[in-house]
């Protein structure tokens, strides 16, 4: 009886649904119909959905089927160095390439960029090509190629990735995710490199490169990462997620490992370094929550938490008796070990950093209160890094005065290390400052500023030596006023006066090394003769720094023009020239230093004799540049020359040897629009017929 009543059930539900479906065929069937004939009545436009759907349509049939804008670029610059062959590349080249395809209304812009170093120092990259191209469709972005987003400050931050990612903004629901590789595998550099980036390339495509770039390998590192934040304007929460791993399998073995020479026949040895290449692993989620109350207060607080394992080859952990009993975490334990985001190991270090914000803007004034706290060796591989093993605790106000036409602003902020009060020692750190500028009348600019810092050492796991700890404050002050004129020629003057002042507050320490003094001042005068297109600038500088250790003097002399030679609607050629010369005198301290001093200062003996000997074995610097732009319709080229000579200068114990550098860079863009395939003429004619009004 059963089984009948089923089977008779399901006969039932069966024939439901076909007669559903003849009813909605039928449906579709009269609606068309009736569109067809109010079409036929009162014209198809005249319809609103069915004409909104054909004016879509045809406004996509009747554009171009193709057509291309953008911008075309590259730069060349020569650079050489006396002091040191390698000190610099003496070629460079950049190209890029910025396109805007338009297919038939759809826009799709492409990026293309190309770097090209010449590899004469270890710290060079090795030539680089990147595409990218971001469609958007409505609310939707999506990511192709090299490119970026921003997720979170402590998981996902706008590193570059290769690869894919999708967007989704809209009012309510934010989304983002993507996949690719953050860096590529690199292997050991055995040798210097002298060819250019251009030739190294060249030979990498024929297979004839067996020579890397870097000093140290390092393995191809692929993430992937997803973003969620749902609100309306300035309230809302979101959600973001990142894992990244080194892939172990994209680099030869002998690559991260010592090749040790054994024997007289030249037999090698592979022999396996702990330290050198050791794949990371991370995983990061993150929380960002903003409530507005208003437009007079918001609280924006973020929250990250980092898995990161610094050696994937680590023995792995087993934590099931730690969980055993808690229902939440055995299957929190389950999903980690079902999905592999998650494995612990041998020096896995799980780490939490955060910040908060409260913005209070009234009618006149603003003010800001902000806290972070970074735990030691918080790493997200997603990220730049971070202020580590620290807390800050700061503020901003700011108050317009005298009808908007001045605006004070005062900052401080207190930052103390030493969170898991491991460290042998406690730094901590206050920074404050203000700053007032405003007009007075038309012509006369001023500024006024002070910073202080004051820095202490406290105690640690170790208790902070009373003659060496560290206990100093700085203060700055800078005065900064400028007077312009304005008529035929325009006129500005400007002045600036700074006062900085080290003091060693720690009275126990010997000497007075800390102590130092310096005072500067400069003015400046620009002059633009409008009708003849040419600028002069004139400037002059005095630096005067005092201390138990040094007595140093500063003067520089600059000058610089920008004259137009041709200046039309079509086309522009423009001309600038500048030159610096600056003079430099050492001398020793007026008093000499003692032993205690000299250790306390970190100075080296030799440095302080008598304070008749100067150390400026050429104590003259200049340096010069001329260049040039043109400009005509869509192109755009320049150029520049430049040489600079620097003196022997020992300033704070450093030695600046004298060296040559000469420069020569040269750049073009070319910008453009196009169509690469035109609309037929039978659609254009077409469509001037249907909007040319009925003779008859």
């Amino acid at each position: 009886m059963g089984k009948s009543l089923s089977y008779s059930a399901v006969a039932t539900m069966r024939e439901v649904a076909a007669r559903l479906r003849v009813c909605c065929f039928g449906a579709l069937f009269f609606v068309f119909l009736l569109q067809g004939g109010m079409a036929s009545a009162q014209g198809v436009d005249d319809v609103p959905l069915l004409g909104d759907a054909i004016g879509r349509v045809k406004s996509h049939i009747y554009a171009d089927p193709l057509s291309v804008s953008g911008q075309l670029g590259s730069t060349l610059t020569a650079s050489w160095n006396n002091t040191d062959l390698h000190h610099t590349a003496p070629f460079s080249l950049t190209a890029y390439g910025n396109f805007n395809i338009n297919i038939y209304g759809f826009s799709i812009p492409i990026n293309i960029n190309f770097l090209d170093v010449s590899a004469t120092t270890f710290t060079f990259p090795r030539p680089t090509f990147t595409i990218n191209t971001t469609p958007t469709w409505k609310r939707w972005t999506l990511h192709l190629g090299t490119s970026h987003m921003n997720f979170s400050n402590y998981t996902y931050n706008g590193l570059s990735f290769t690869g894919a990612g999708l967007e989704y903004r809209g009012e309510v629901v934010r989304a983002a995710a993507f996949y690719g590789r953050f860096i590529k595998s690199t292997t050991f550099r055995t040798e210097l490199e002298h060819r250019s980036a251009i030739q190294y390339l060249a030979d990498s495509l024929l297979g004839l490169n067996n020579v890397a770039y870097t000093t140290q390998p390092q393995y191809t590192r692929r993430a992937w990462g997803a973003m969620l934040s749902i609100g309306k304007g300035r309230s809302n929460i979101g959600f973001s997620v990142m894992r990244a791993a080194d892939d172990t399998a994209s680099l030869p073995e002998e690559w991260y490992n010592y090749e040790l020479a054994a024997g007289e026949q030249g037999d090698t040895t592979l022999v396996a370094r702990d330290s050198v290449v050791l794949g990371k692993e991370n995983f990061c989620v993150g929380m960002q929550a903003n409530l507005a109350i208003g437009t007079w207060l918001l609280l924006n607080a973020n929250l990250g938490a980092s898995v990161y394992t610094p050696d994937v080859s680590a023995r792995a952990l087993d934590y099931s008796s730690a969980v055993e009993g808690n229902a939440m975490l055995t299957r929190a334990k389950q999903i980690i070990d079902k999905t592999g985001l998650i494995t612990f190991r041998t020096g896995t270090e799980v780490r939490l950093a955060g910040d908060a914000m409260l913005h209070l803007q009234l009618k006149t004034v603003s003010a800001t209160v902000t806290y972070r706290f970074v735990q030691p060796d918080y790493t997200s591989l997603g990220a730049n890094g971070f202020n580590q093993n620290a807390q800050t605790l700061g503020g901003n106000f700011a108050l317009p005065m005298f009808k908007n036409k001045s605006n004070l602003s005062l900052t401080g902020y207190l930052q103390r290390d030493n969170l898991d009060a491991r460290q042998i020692y406690t730094n901590q750190v206050a920074t404050y400052s203000a700053m007032w500028n405003g007009v007075v009348g038309d012509n006369l600019s001023l500024s006024l500023s002070y910073n202080g810092v004051k820095q202490n050492q406290l105690d640690g796991t170790m208790h902070a030596n009373d003659t060496t700890r560290l206990d100093q404050i700085t203060h700055t002050l800078l005065f900064s006023p400028s007077y312009s004129i304005r008529g035929t020629y325009d006129h500005s003057i400007s002045l600036n006066a700074n006062f900085l002042q080290n003091s060693n507050l720690n009275k126990l320490m010997p000497g007075t090394a800390f102590d130092v003094t310096t005072i500067s001042g400069g003015v400046g005068y620009d002059i633009l003769f409008t009708e003849k297109h040419l600028s002069l600038n004139v400037g002059y500088d005095y630096s005067q720094s005092r201390s138990s250790a040094n007595n140093y003097n500063s003067h520089a002399l600059n000058a610089g023009t920008n004259y137009n030679i041709i200046e039309s609607e079509d086309m522009r050629l423009t001309g600038n020239a500048s030159v610096s010369v600056s003079y430099n005198k050492h001398l020793a301290a007026a008093t000499a230093m003692s032993k205690a001093e000299r250790m306390a200062a970190g100075y080296r003996a030799a440095f302080v004799k008598s304070a008749a000997t100067s150390y400026n074995t050429n104590d003259v610097s200049v340096a010069a540049r001329i260049g040039g732009s043109f400009n005509y319709k869509s192109h755009n080229a320049t150029l520049f020359f430049s040489i600079s000579n620097y003196s022997d200068n020992i300033i704070i114990g450093q030695h600046i040897a004298t060296s040559v550098d000469v420069r020569l860079s040269v750049s073009y863009n070319y910008s453009f629009a196009s169509r690469i395939i035109k609309a037929r003429e039978r659609g254009k004619k077409g469509k001037e017929a249907e909007s040319a009004p009925d003779l008859h």
